[in-house]
């Protein structure tokens, strides 16, 4: 398997990221950086594209890293091409800043990762304002055809429903709506739409976009068989539900994997979603 979304750094060495894919049968963990800078999520740099370059140089059969700027930084351009040079970065993200999402500045950074051949994988909520005004990832995707782009986070399955409610300070908002989805939601047309565009279904909102509405579901990872990805990120520390901490949450990988066995045709129709989408968007091979 591919977990196409893990994150070093933060108290979370590349150990634990080991530990967490081997309990669920091992495979190969797509490192993420958030590179610190003044609109970066990342304000200690603690999983910076560094880090996820050493732990790849740990472990480089168990690791694929991505790498990450923020692009309001001073010299993010040719720090980019830098990053390009080293040759070990397969993608661009954890894409998780404080612009909307067709910023010029993201718009320079998204068409050169398109010319190196990587996807780039973008946070978008409402509630931490990251990648703001979520619908614009349309225009972005049509602008930027040779661009690969892998929708994540809550604005992203939120529209899943065509009746999703999107202003956070609505009685009626939910980070992680429930209940029947109503079609046919952005996301859903988005994905069936344009080529460049996939999803990405980690965390919590990838698990609740999928499980609130099982008839829904099953249909949805069948139409998108070629277009979703697994991940997990999940920040507990062994893939069993313990935290660096000592506290316990379940497991995200532990849940979804599960619900894709159930909901997925077949054991290629898994494969697909568990490792082979992710595999052609970045050069590896297919099961």
């Amino acid at each position: 398997m591919i977990d196409f979304h893990t994150h070093v750094g933060n108290q979370r060495g590349v150990e634990q990221v080991r530990l967490h894919i081997a309990a669920h049968g091992g495979g190969i963990s797509v490192l993420l950086p958030i590179e610190p800078g003044p609109a970066s999520a990342s304000g200690d740099g603690g999983m910076s594209t560094a880090v996820a370059a050493k732990a790849h140089e740990a472990y480089p059969d168990e690791t694929i890293p991505f790498c990450h700027v923020d692009p309001t930084s001073a010299g993010a351009i040719d720090r980019l091409h830098s990053l390009q040079a080293a040759g070990i970065f397969k993608g661009f993200g954890e894409h998780k800043v404080r612009l909307p999402v067709d910023h010029p500045r993201n718009m320079e950074i998204y068409q050169l990762c398109g010319e190196f051949g990587w996807p780039v994988l973008i946070h978008m909520d409402y509630t931490g304002i990251y990648g703001s005004n979520f619908p614009a990832i349309e225009q972005v995707a049509r602008a930027l055809p040779g661009t690969v782009f892998v929708g994540h986070a809550m604005a992203w399955w939120t529209n899943l429903s065509a009746d999703a409610v999107t202003d956070p300070q609505s009685t009626e908002f939910a980070e992680y709506p429930m209940g029947a989805v109503t079609p046919i939601g952005l996301t859903d047309r988005l994905l069936r739409e344009y080529p460049n565009l996939y999803g990405d279904l980690s965390a919590r909102s990838g698990y609740f976009a999928l499980s609130r509405d099982a008839e829904f579901g099953r249909e949805f990872v069948k139409r998108h068989r070629s277009k979703l990805v697994w991940g997990s990120d999940c920040p507990c520390i062994d893939g069993q539900g313990n935290f660096q901490n000592g506290t316990f949450r379940v497991c995200m990988s532990s849940i979804m994997l599960p619900l894709l066995q159930d909901y997925c045709e077949s054991k290629g129709h898994f494969d697909d979603i568990t490792h082979n989408n992710a595999a052609r968007l970045l050069g590896l091979a297919e099961n």
